[in-house]
């Protein structure tokens, strides 16, 4: 298969195409795939000539020999083996990245091959997902990272008359603020947040950079802790929808990078009232039943009660089941266990702490909490996790599946993977904003890609 995007990175690459004839032989074998005779005919030149250079191309591995064409064997078909090449050409140790606008490159492939409209996307998360209205305003928090999906918002919020304020903290403003603000300036920045909180509608939190740094003094996390509850009841008072997308955007060049970003546009690019119909339809099956039993692999049973059922539609306004928080993208059923109601194995697919993946994990589950557990690869993972979570580091805090179909389980960053349809997830960390009780300290998961669950 074709990919999106090659880097060219060597030397003996740059010269092969320093050959007119060469370079205009790959830009028509990126429009489609053509065999020798073809190419002779469209560059009026021999068939041995053409035949010399497609060698030279292929040692370089710019092109490559295609049987996609269904010819019989009689005639060979060549093709680019990307549609996109970019020149590598950062050297020297005090060269950076301005050398290649990477995020320029990513937007015109989402756009010209795959015919995204961002902008369009962005205004109806405003309009659909978020429900503003002009007049209304528009609080953001963003990093460096996030900046193309703010960007396209705050210049659709324009256009619809919503009022926006964005507030920029990269990983160095928030690691110093952490770690070198005196309390007083601590204080004094959460004391502006809370201020401007108060004056706004809607706040979405796009700074994912936020969920990678820790807060180690011990009186500078009191201080967060009392600011974080007196945002909570900012938001209780004023009614403000709040937002957020843990998740990072990545300007690397790469097809991995690529892909991901495609699904997570394509995951935005939703009919938000049919999510929310899809993701509300499960909630009323669900929400009667006493027992939840969960089979992953043969012999690998997890039986719980749930108390809470909340419909995270990735928009506003799905009546009993909605969620206090959207999360984008959206699309997810999220179930908080009833204290001391969940016994049995837990077979996964993959679980994720600390950015890291585990492979193959197996949980022994007691009253809600893990006893024992295994993994094939990243055990120790696991073990970091509950010794970071504190005194409710063991106790399983959500049981969430996903709903959106625009998501696939392949190339997607990890902090969206959750939301594809029909995955089935496992937290710790705490619940008590969606009801529960549980109060870890460390997020972390496990994934079930085929789960079978029964009702009792």
């Amino acid at each position: 298969m074709i990919k999106n995007l090659q880097l060219i990175t060597k030397h003996s690459q740059i010269k092969e195409l320093g050959n007119e004839l060469k370079y205009k032989m790959l830009i028509e074998l990126i429009r489609g795939a053509a065999t020798c005779q073809q190419l002779a005919s469209i560059f009026d030149t021999s068939k041995q000539k053409i035949h010399y250079n497609l060698l030279k191309l292929m040692e370089e591995n710019l092109i490559e020999v295609t049987d996609d064409e269904g010819n019989n064997g009689k005639e060979v078909y060549y093709r680019a083996t990307a549609k996109n090449y970019v020149l590598d050409f950062s050297l020297g140790e005090h060269l950076g990245d301005s050398l290649i606008n990477s995020r320029e490159v990513i937007t015109n492939i989402l756009e010209g091959e795959y015919h995204l409209n961002l902008s369009h996307i962005a205004a109806k998360i405003l309009k659909d997902s978020l429900k503003l209205k002009p007049r209304q305003k528009l609080m953001i928090v963003t990093g460096r990272y996030n900046l193309p999906l703010v960007e396209h918002i705050v210049k659709e919020a324009g256009r619809m008359n919503i009022r926006t304020t964005l507030l920029y903290q990269d990983v160095d403003m928030l690691r110093a603020r952490n770690e070198e603000y005196s309390l007083a300036a601590f204080n004094a920045d959460y004391q502006h947040f809370n201020r401007l909180l108060k004056a706004h509608d809607v706040y979405l939190n796009l700074n994912g950079e936020s969920r990678h740094l820790k807060l180690e003094d011990k009186e500078k996390f009191k201080l967060r802790q009392y600011h974080f509850a007196r945002s909570h009841q900012i938001i209780q008072e004023k009614g403000i929808r709040i937002a957020v997308m843990p998740g990072l955007l990545n300007d690397t060049l790469s097809e991995h990078v690529i892909e991901s970003e495609l699904q997570f546009w394509k995951a935005l690019d939703i009919d938000y009232s049919e999510l929310a119909a899809n993701t509300i339809k499960v909630c009323e099956q669900w929400e009667n039943r006493e027992y939840l039993t969960l089979k992953s692999g043969d012999e690998a049973y997890l039986r719980f009660q749930f108390g809470k059922l909340w419909a995270e539609c990735g928009s506003f306004g799905c009546g009993k089941y909605q969620s206090p928080v959207i999360n984008y993208p959206g699309g997810e059923i999220l179930l908080v266990p009833k204290p001391f109601s969940m016994n049995g194995t837990i077979k996964g697919d993959s679980a994720y702490a600390f950015g890291e993946m585990i492979t193959n994990p197996v949980l022994q589950i007691e009253n809600n909490e893990i006893t024992s557990f295994s993994a094939d690869e990243g055990e120790r993972l696991i073990a970091k996790a509950l010794a970071a979570g504190g005194i409710d580091g063991r106790k399983v805090a959500l049981v969430c599946m996903g709903t959106n179909k625009n998501i696939s389980l392949g190339n997607i960053d990890t902090s969206y993977k959750h939301k594809t349809n029909g995955l089935l997830t496992l937290y710790w960390g705490e619940n008590r904003s969606l009801g529960g009780d549980v109060a870890g300290t460390c997020e972390w998961f496990v994934q079930i890609e085929k789960p079978h669950i029964t009702f009792d």
